[in-house]
């Protein structure tokens, strides 16, 4: 079973702590390259992203058939997706227990989802097409 695990920001709440103060009261990077090693050598960390803030975005809309680019903030909300993590895991209770040991968990919110629908399932309705 695949998941992807969300991984959100609030700006507000991380006010005044840098990356490098949150890590450290995370376990250190130590701590997160060691869990990390070991997830990639179960085969159950599938991928790793980190994503840019969401000023540094763009929005694509098609509006009669023309795209609408816009570089605003589109999200009207002090939470945002800050990165993610594909996981290939035996059961839902298994990545649940990943997602609890992801060190920033203390810090941002964790979202767990169940990949329905990944690359190799689009190349096979490719191939019947």
């Amino acid at each position: 079973m695949k998941f992807l695990l969300l991984i959100h920001n609030n700006v507000e709440a991380l006010k005044g702590f840098t990356e490098d103060q949150l890590t450290e009261m995370s376990g250190g990077r130590e701590h997160v390259a060691a869990t990390a090693r070991e997830l990639l050598k179960t085969g159950e960390l599938v991928s790793v992203l980190g994503l840019d803030e969401p000023g540094e975005s763009k929005d694509v809309q098609l509006v009669a058939g023309t795209p609408v680019i816009s570089d605003r903030p589109f999200l009207e909300t002090k939470e945002y997706l800050a990165g993610a993590m594909v996981l290939d895991c035996e059961s839902v209770e298994r990545a649940l227990a990943i997602a609890a040991r992801i060190p920033l968990a203390q810090f941002r919110r964790v979202e767990l989802r169940e990949i329905r629908f990944d690359q190799s399932d689009f190349l096979a309705e490719l191939d019947d097409l």
